[in-house]
């Protein structure tokens, strides 16, 4: 049982992310059919809040090639657990803002020795076979996101909790808790350079670094700073944007859609 994400990873490849916002398995099996490395089905905002709506969408996925993520609604350890269970390989956990949280986090994604899940794989041990659970530690992954400013003046001490994978940085919520004007502004300098230092304290503890970088461009700009997982596209956000420009290549008005966070 391979992890790809993790060997490129070890190889200093960067990771493409695809965003899922939509309730809906065909928009799961649409995203995925591109080619995308991993996609993230979002519980926090998104509108696929639950294990009933997820479990078609993870189903429709199967296949592609493509790995499946979650960003978990808050630090719940039965929430996580049934993600994993789920057939789930990647956690995204918001809002953690110490080093206390986010092994709490990570040791709900773990089994015995290195954490307290449960034993109970339902659907990942159809999926990625009957061994899946001597395995699991090495093959599930945990970023810890970094959006407020408590976890900014804790990052050094979360960048040492055994087993954590990377961070994840939510740029509209850190440049809002921050005071920023602009949010998510990556042309300004002092923001740019907060994620500059977020990526220095990944790489100085052997972590992934990702960002919520919603466009392709952010993404390669991201990607060649050292991020090694970036966030390029939101299926609510990317289906409204081709409406829109569609639209006014019809009208002549040449207000194009964009593609954006949510």
């Amino acid at each position: 049982m391979q992890n790809k994400i993790k060997q490129k990873w070890a190889n200093g490849e960067a990771v493409t992310n695809a965003w899922i916002s939509t309730p809906s398995s065909w928009s799961a099996e649409i995203m995925a059919s591109v080619g995308f490395d991993v996609m993230t089905i979002d519980a926090q905002h998104g509108l696929a809040p639950d294990l009933t709506t997820m479990l078609p969408m993870l189903q429709a996925m199967e296949g592609s090639g493509t790995v499946p993520f979650v960003r978990l609604p808050d630090n719940n350890a039965a929430y996580i657990m049934r993600m994993l269970d789920a057939g789930v390989v990647g956690l995204i956990c918001p809002m953690l803002d110490t080093a206390e949280e986010t092994a709490a986090f990570v040791r709900a994604a773990k089994y015995y020795p290195k954490g307290n899940r449960s034993l109970g794989p339902t659907r990942s041990n159809v999926v990625y076979g009957e061994d899946y659970a001597s395995h699991a530690n090495d093959f599930t992954i945990t970023l810890a996101m970094i959006e407020t400013p408590d976890a900014l003046k804790n990052i050094r001490e979360m960048a040492k909790v055994p087993n954590l994978d990377g961070f994840y940085v939510g740029p509209w919520d850190l440049s809002m808790s921050l005071g920023f004007k602009r949010l998510a502004d990556f042309q300004d300098p002092s923001f740019l350079d907060i994620l500059k230092e977020i990526l220095a304290v990944a790489t100085e503890h052997n972590l992934v670094a990702g960002i919520h970088a919603a466009t392709p461009q952010n993404a390669r700009l991201f990607a060649d700073l050292g991020y090694k997982f970036v966030t390029m596209i939101n299926d609510s956000s990317a289906l409204k944007a081709i409406a829109k420009t569609t639209l006014a290549e019809f009208e002549g008005s040449g207000e194009k859609g964009k593609l954006g966070s949510y």
